[in-house]
């Protein structure tokens, strides 16, 4: 199967460049593309903004521990608020004051089509894609800000956009009747020769900005524990 992917993407990319992929070949054109300058963890800081109305109504600062296949850690304000969440084995748990609040099942669009598409067999990421609800029978070669890109899926409901140069993940909307989402890596820096996105927007509405996240301190491929991701050591971790 394996096997059967990579020659899909060399058909592809060499005997005829113009063939619009699948969402499934273009996910693995993805994997094949960056899987050997993409990090297995990235250590940061983020100062973060919000927004009510286009204009900005708070300031937080997170700290981050990402880890492939599918771990993140987020403490809120400072490492010892005991405010945060953790998602980990396709769920999301939420803390404050160092007490699980909340635990749900939840796939993490961003961390699966954002980071993971990069460094995973890509059977899995596909599998994740569909399970989300993405269509990857839908893609739509667009231009995005000025340059060539592929748009997969259903583009009134759910559907994410990807760089056609460098095959980044370049943001992903969802409509639903629980209201609108659309979340942009608006800025990619190379961090000590890896790409990493280094500014993410958020709206809840088309162009009207929730949230900024800016990120610093960006360490790649950083120690970090598989005991960062695991619930019960969330407040005494540190990275």
């Amino acid at each position: 199967m394996k096997l059967l992917y990579i020659c899909i993407a060399a058909l592809l990319t060499s005997c005829n460049p113009n063939k619009l992929p699948s969402g499934e070949e273009l996910i693995n054109l993805m994997y094949n593309k960056n899987k050997d300058c993409w990090y297995n963890t990235l250590c940061f800081s983020q100062k973060v903004y919000n927004y009510k109305n286009d204009s900005l109504v708070s300031e937080d600062t997170w700290h981050e521990v990402y880890k492939t296949p599918g771990k993140l850690a987020i403490k809120f304000s400072n490492m010892d608020s005991g405010n945060g969440m953790l998602f980990s084995n396709d769920s999301m748990y939420i803390f404050d004051k160092g007490l699980i609040t909340k635990k749900l099942e939840r796939l993490h669009d961003l961390i699966v089509l954002g980071l993971d598409v990069n460094n995973q067999q890509p059977e899995i990421t596909i599998e994740q894609a569909k399970r989300l609800g993405y269509n990857l029978n839908l893609v739509m070669e667009v231009e995005y800000e000025g340059k060539p890109a592929w748009v997969v899926g259903d583009t009134a409901k759910l559907c994410f956009w990807v760089n056609k140069n460098d095959l980044l993940f370049l943001k992903m909307k969802r409509v639903s009747e629980k209201g609108y989402r659309e979340i942009e890596f608006s800025k990619y820096e190379s961090i000590d020769g890896y790409p990493v996105a280094t500014e993410i927007k958020f709206y809840n509405s088309p162009r009207s900005i929730e949230m900024i996240e800016q990120y610093y301190d960006i360490k790649v491929n950083c120690a970090v524990s598989d005991s960062a991701f695991n619930p019960n050591h969330f407040v005494s971790i540190k990275w």
